[in-house]
């Protein structure tokens, strides 16, 4: 039995990891969507369910700013999905200075990432600490 040729291995296995790694990467931002949406959900449901008597009061501005944080979450995930798709189109294996590097890309899809996480985490603190007992 002829053994592999170390080429034919290498570039399989490169192909295996991209694919694992943007396979990751879309289950992150579908989370971080869903996160985001979730939450805007429950701040609505909780806007709606405020004129019955509750036992807890939080003021319209932690309300607001909450919102905000959950859109702007929900609109970094959709803006890194869209740069990468983009991306992706303009690729071209024949000529490498088309589309955008991954030195340039991969901080952007992280950074668009990082920021959807921290304002979904910011609205959730803000929610949090503006809780009061009526």
């Amino acid at each position: 039995m002829p053994s592999p040729d170390p080429k034919q291995v290498t570039l399989e296995w490169y192909r295996n990891n991209i694919q694992f790694t943007r396979e990751l990467g879309l289950l992150a931002l579908k989370t971080l969507i869903t996160l985001n949406s979730g939450a805007f959900v429950v701040l609505l449901t909780f806007i709606g369910n405020s004129a019955a008597k509750t036992a807890f009061f939080v003021p319209l501005t932690a309300l607001q700013i909450s919102m905000y944080c959950f859109l702007g979450g929900i609109t970094a995930s959709f803006g890194v999905i869209a740069f990468a798709y983009i991306n992706s189109i303009r690729m071209n294996p024949y000529d490498f200075e088309q589309g955008v590097r991954d030195g340039i890309a991969i901080p952007i899809y992280i950074l668009g990432a990082t920021l959807s996480l921290g304002l979904f985490v910011f609205g959730v603190f803000s929610i949090i600490s503006n809780v009061a007992l009526t």
